[in-house]
């Protein structure tokens, strides 16, 4: 055996994706309806100032054309009627604190002055003057909307924020009324989930209560309900044909197998059996054994059930050895590692007490390295294969062609052209993998010629 030499970390890139918080379907809705009254209450409060103060310009628009009309009924121009407007030639003859700002826009008929005056202009051509005639009206004494405006805005914020609660209760009143019967279509599949782990062992057990589809309306939520049941129907057929044939193979399986076996145990009886023959028996018999319990465990895997007391994990009390498993599964490796030109290289990190895996089936734990072990030799190159085991794990590494590998990690136990289609692939060995705790790596050095599968055993 080799001097023992530290495992060498598994090259693995991690990826990790970063989740926020969904939002639920009831809060998309109450945010709708919220964001719908909001848009709804500025559009309404702009809507009404824009109104009020049309209608207060229009009301000082409409005395100065009745202004003016009065004026042209006149051969002269005449004093206006009402004290606040006044008559003007010239716009250099304006109050004095608008005759710049018009200056500046002479098309301005609305025109703030000083001291919270405020004017409103009007211009006409009469007959008794060449030149256009110009009515100022100083209506600072008139406004009405300019002095609430303070009070009406905090209205419509106040109007504004009672329209938000309103939509956001009915909005949450009706968020639960339509996702009502979708909770009880989910909680319908939750129950039945939870009944089918509950009653695993059951070989005649219905997903989904029959024609539940039918407690629902002829709308969305029923047309979803009605597909679900379809789909978990052919679902449930094919599960039961998987079980059935899962049942029949198991049989077809054992049957041989037992044969084989006390046909083997039968021929070890016989006293003048030579010492090589009693070999090959024992063997024989061991392998039987061996091809019995995996069909075990992989039935159990396929139907997805407890896992036996004699490979459960949590129920085994002693460590196993692992020299005694490795060198089992090499003698039993011997004619595919001579066959493929490979040399087995086993360094095992032993200090003061053999080397042992707690908390481990030692049935699934020598299913999972005689699987690892028959994938390294049958898909490697002529070389050197290398276990190395410690206290925290073992690691597999067997020489590789890049061009065979593939880019993505679970695709490295397929079939490539060095490869012979032995193995049951590494779907197989990362469920046997979760179910006994064992944590599994896969990784390629860094000069891409070695591929590296390392184990860790469970703490």
């Amino acid at each position: 055996m080799a001097e023992p030499t530290p495992i060498p970390a598994a090259n693995i890139t991690l990826i990790s994706t970063k989740s926020s918080s969904a939002i639920s379907l009831s809060q998309r809705i109450v945010r709708a309806f919220v964001l719908l009254a909001l848009c709804c209450a500025l559009l309404f409060s702009l809507v009404n100032l824009v109104f009020v103060y049309t209608v207060e310009d229009q009301f000082f628009y409409h005395q100065l054309k009745q202004e003016q009309q009065r004026q042209l009924q006149h051969s002269t121009t005449v004093t206006p009627v009402s004290p606040l407007m006044q008559l003007y030639f010239k716009p250099t003859d304006f109050p004095k604190d608008i005759v710049e700002k018009f200056q500046q826009n002479t098309r301005a008929r609305e025109i703030p002055g000083d001291a919270g005056r405020h004017y409103h202009l009007l211009t006409f051509d009469h007959p008794a003057h060449p030149q256009p005639v110009w009515l100022v009206m100083e209506v600072s004494q008139q406004l009405v909307v300019r002095p609430i405006r303070t009070e009406m805005l905090l209205f419509y914020g106040f109007t504004t924020l009672l329209m938000l609660a309103g939509a956001a209760v009915i909005g949450l009143w009706l968020s639960r009324r339509a996702t009502r019967p979708l909770l009880e279509l989910v909680q319908l599949v939750q129950q039945s989930q939870h009944t089918l782990s509950q009653h695993s062992q059951s070989q005649h057990r219905q997903s989904l209560p029959q024609g539940f589809s039918a407690q629902f309306r002829d709308n969305e939520i029923g047309l979803l309900a009605r597909t679900l049941e379809q789909a978990f129907a052919r679902l449930q057929q094919f599960v039961d044909r998987e079980r059935a044939f899962s049942r029949d193979a198991s049989h077809e399986l054992r049957t041989p197998l037992s044969l084989i076996q006390s046909s083997a145990e039968l021929l070890l009886l016989q006293p003048d059996l030579p010492t090589a023959a009693q070999q090959k028996l024992q063997q024989i018999t061991a392998a039987c054994l061996q091809m019995t319990q995996l069909i075990n465990t992989l039935l159990t895997l396929s139907r997805e059930q407890s896992l036996p007391d004699n490979i459960d994990p949590a129920k085994q009390p002693l460590a196993v050895p692992l020299l005694p498993l490795l060198e089992q599964l090499i003698i039993q490796h011997s004619d595919l590692l001579q066959h493929q030109c490979l040399t087995l290289d086993l360094q095992l990190s032993e200090t003061t007490k053999p080397l042992a895996v707690h908390k481990v089936s030692a049935v699934l734990l020598q299913m999972i390295l005689a699987n690892l072990l028959q994938n390294a030799c049958s898909h490697s190159l002529p070389g050197v294969v290398l276990i190395a085991a410690d206290e925290q794990g073992l690691l597999i590494s067997n020489p590789v062609v890049a061009a065979d590998l593939p880019q993505e990690p679970a695709a490295l136990f397929a079939k490539g052209r060095h490869s012979s289609g032995y193995g049951v692939g590494l779907g197989i060995v990362q469920r046997l993998c979760q179910h006994s705790g064992i944590g599994l790596a896969i990784a390629i050095n860094d000069d891409k010629t070695r591929l590296e599968v390392r184990l860790s055993w469970p703490l």
